[in-house]
């Protein structure tokens, strides 16, 4: 492994030379993408291989990428309508996240054999809940890596245009640049089975018709940046029979996983006692609402990196003030999955590190 070359100006070669014709007639270079893909849920990595004997610079930018997925086929659809293919889905960043060109911090040198690494998570890219629920056992999918659109200015000898992900490092090269790369289709494996202790169902304790809470949050959340995140929770007393609580948007915990790490946000005062009039009462089967500013509980440098995040919430609750007979509920109870957050822009840029190229073993 070694340290990444920066190149902000290409070496031109016969793309700048004006002798258009020659450059349509040369090899492309011969940069190849693959996707290790051992979990449909990710996390994936992108590995990209100079398999050529030039030298090339190239886009080390994963936000560049996009999947193509096969849209599943829709059983309620009549006979007639599912003889005509759907067009796959496009898994792609929004336009606040994809870069319109090179980043030049991005771009590294590849010589031959050298080969560039980058973890990436599907869910950033196949946000939707149509496009999530695509990534499945069994699924084809394509990558794509680069700018995507015409590769020939509009003229019969115009040569490619720029911006380029891959293109040759040497003065009058005998290759060409590439626009985009693209992946040899892959089918997406089981997951790993869990084997451990929290897979297995609860076992039932105690009186079955006690009530009891459940937290429940959206499944993501796309906001533009870190003062726009919020979520609204829903409390439900999924037991059969009524207890008391007390709401307080101040009891909330947030556990935050992140391109920057992790984080904890919240601090609701355990000791705090509540009178007997502010409790109330919530029903077998009924629920409530709370709409949350996650940036509220949380300080202002947990969501200031653009990309993925990972957030559990939970809710705690406070006891009565004075020792009482009463049932109220004072577990905390916290959502059993975590609510993916995509955030577009932030203080911070996208990559926390400077890529880094691989030499091919000697």
């Amino acid at each position: 492994m070694r340290s990444f070359y920066v190149l902000p100006l290409v070496i031109a070669g016969a793309a700048s030379s004006g002798q258009g014709d020659d450059v349509l007639h040369l090899p492309p270079v011969q940069v190849a993408l693959r996707i290790d893909a051992p979990d449909p849920a990710g996390p994936w990595k992108m590995v990209v291989t100079n398999n050529g004997d030039v030298p090339v610079r190239f886009a080390a930018d994963g936000r560049l990428l996009s999947f193509e997925v096969p849209k599943p086929e829709d059983t309620s659809a009549p006979a007639a309508k599912k003889k005509a293919k759907s067009p796959p889905i496009v898994c792609k960043l929004p336009p606040a996240l994809r870069p319109t060109g090179v980043v030049e911090d991005r771009a590294v040198l590849l010589g031959p054999g050298a080969r560039y690494e980058e973890v990436v998570s599907p869910a950033l890219y196949c946000f939707s809940q149509t496009s999530a629920k695509a990534l499945v056992p069994g699924t084809t999918v394509t990558a794509k890596l680069g700018f995507a659109g015409p590769a020939i200015r509009a003229g019969k000898n115009a040569p490619p245009a720029p911006p380029f992900i891959a293109e040759p490092a040497v003065s009058n090269p005998a290759v060409s640049p590439i626009k985009e790369l693209v992946s040899e289709p892959l089918v997406l494996s089981a997951a790993a089975a869990v084997t451990s202790a929290a897979s297995e169902p609860a076992k039932e304790e105690g009186d079955p018709n006690a009530p009891r809470l459940e937290l429940t949050a959206p499944a993501r959340v796309d906001t533009d940046n870190e003062l726009t995140v919020g979520m609204t929770l829903t409390v439900k007393n999924v037991g059969k029979r009524p207890t008391l609580v007390h709401l307080r948007r101040d009891n909330l915990i947030f556990e935050v996983d992140g391109p920057s790490g992790s984080a904890h946000c919240g601090f609701p005062a355990e000791q705090r006692r509540v009178p007997r009039e502010a409790l109330g009462s919530l029903a077998a089967g009924a629920s409530r609402t709370i709409d949350v500013w996650v940036g509220e509980m949380c300080s202002d440098v947990v969501f200031d990196r653009p990309g993925l995040y990972r957030v559990w919430p939970s809710l705690t609750f406070s006891r009565p003030s004075e020792a009482s007979s009463i049932k109220v509920w004072t577990e905390t109870v916290t959502a059993k999955e975590p609510v993916l957050v995509r955030v577009k822009e932030g203080k911070l840029p996208f990559y926390n590190s400077r890529p880094q190229v691989f030499d091919p073993p000697r």
